[in-house]
């Protein structure tokens, strides 16, 4: 049986994959660590790629943040596919008001408390509506280790990749106001009014899309 490897947004935990439904697949969680200072989305990625049994054959799902690792481990370890969800397969694609964090440092002095209350009051960017998708997200903001949003971002804003590794299959839709659909150079599915968290509301759609793409493996 194919194992899949689900690797959720920042900060966030497997809580977003609950209404991922995968046809004869066995679905293993990844889970997040803390980022080791100034360290690359390369070598976090490749440590987070330690909970993953390459003696067997796998998959990887990543959403967001989650599949900016996602791709920078297919690259080092060629899984069969590697599906993204409303994320960047390049650095290319990652919008200027993110990516120009990297030119003011002090974003390394916030507290995980601070980043948890940013991304809260900014929900409605991530499609987060009503109360209990609301709830849902503060219990998986506070799931993050300890020390995890700074170190996070760090290689997040910092990511150089400009190379796409090979079976890689991009889902993304045309809501996102987090990771913008008009900065994506290619996407291989779209979601018409698709939010950043639409692995969560529009499962349905996206479940046939990624069991179809894992039969023809």
């Amino acid at each position: 049986m194919l194992t899949v490897y689900c690797i959720p947004g920042l900060g966030i935990n497997e809580e977003i994959f609950r209404n991922l439904e995968l046809e004869n697949c066995a679905i293993c969680h990844i889970k997040w660590i803390t980022p080791l200072k100034n360290e690359t989305l390369t070598g976090y990625a490749l440590r987070l790629a330690e909970q993953i049994d390459t003696s067997q054959p796998f998959a990887l799902i990543g959403m967001s943040f989650g599949g900016m690792c996602a791709v920078e481990i297919a690259k080092k370890l060629k899984p069969l596919k590697t599906i993204l969800i409303s994320s960047n397969k390049t650095c290319n694609e990652i919008p200027l008001n993110i990516r120009i964090w990297v030119q003011f440092p002090f974003y390394k002095n916030f507290n995980d408390s601070f980043y948890k209350g940013a991304a809260l009051s900014i929900k409605n960017l991530f499609g987060v509506k009503s109360k209990e998708q609301s709830e849902r997200f503060e219990r998986m903001l506070n799931s993050a280790p300890e020390n995890y949003f700074a170190g996070a971002i760090h290689c997040l804003i910092t990511w150089e990749n400009k190379e796409i590794p090979s079976n890689l299959v991009h889902i993304h839709g045309t809501a996102d106001l987090v990771l913008p659909y008009q900065k994506i150079a290619s996407c291989d599915y779209t979601i018409k009014e698709g939010t950043h968290f639409m692995i969560a509301n529009r499962s349905e759609e996206i479940n046939k899309i990624i069991n179809a793409e894992l039969k023809l493996l």
